[in-house]
This record gives C-alpha cells, structure tokens and sequence, in this order.
C-alpha cells in the first residue's frame, strides 16, 4: 500500500478540539505534518492530527503507561510505526484529558535537543561523455 495510501482529512470538530487543547506558549510552533495540523518545538513535532485521530510524542515512561490509557502505537501507514508517537484513546480527545496529553508531549519535547535544519543535498552534475 506504501505510495498509494489514502489519507483522510482530519473532521473540523478534531481540529477544534485540538487547536483548544494547544499550549499558548511563544515558542511552540503551529505547522503542517502529512498536510495535518501539528505543534513544534524547536524544530520538534510533539503532536498533531492524522485523519481523524491525535498523535503526541512521548518519552519511554509516556510511552510505558500508553496501553493502559488504551493508547496504541502510531502507524501513518500500515507496517510502519513512527518511533515515540502514540494515538490518543477516542475518549481522551478533548478537554482537560486531550491538554493532558498534549502537555505531556510538551514536556517531552523540552528535553529534545533543538532540530538543526538538513542543507540541501548537493546535486549531481551529469557531463556528456563525447
């Protein structure tokens, strides 16, 4: 399915759920991630939307207690988990539950390093051979 996938747009009530759930601090930064909303931190996604669920970033203990919160591994496409993100449980995603969450990915992301942004690869001149 790798190259064909089929991504749905995240429902407007996940967005606003998610946008009310976001910390107001200066430096956390709202982009785009797979054409989702997503929040930055110093270069760091620490949580964003995919289709209808929320995903955050969690440290190994987050990650730990995850199961028990009946939150799952986070697989944008099938066979191919991102490393420390987790879905949120449908029952946690709004409120004080979802800001929790999101606090926690937070949290994580201040202990991350800032990201250095990647230079361009060089390109490759092709000659002609004569």
């Amino acid at each position: 399915m790798p190259g064909n996938a089929k991504f749905t747009k995240t429902p407007p009530e996940v967005i606003a759920a998610f946008e009310a759930a976001s910390p107001s601090r200066a430096d956390v930064q709202r982009k785009s991630m797979f054409g989702y909303p997503a929040l930055f931190l110093r270069g760091n996604m620490f949580a964003g939307t995919f289709g209808p669920k929320i995903v955050v970033r969690l440290d190994d203990a987050g990650r730990a207690k995850a199961p028990q919160a009946d939150a799952g591994p986070f697989e944008p496409m099938p066979g191919r988990p991102m490393k420390e993100y987790v879905v949120i449980p449908a029952s946690a995603m709004k409120g004080a539950a979802l800001k929790k969450w999101i606090a926690d990915g937070l949290a994580y992301a201040d202990t991350l390093p800032p990201k250095v942004p990647q230079k361009p690869a060089a390109k490759k001149v092709v000659t002609k051979k004569k």
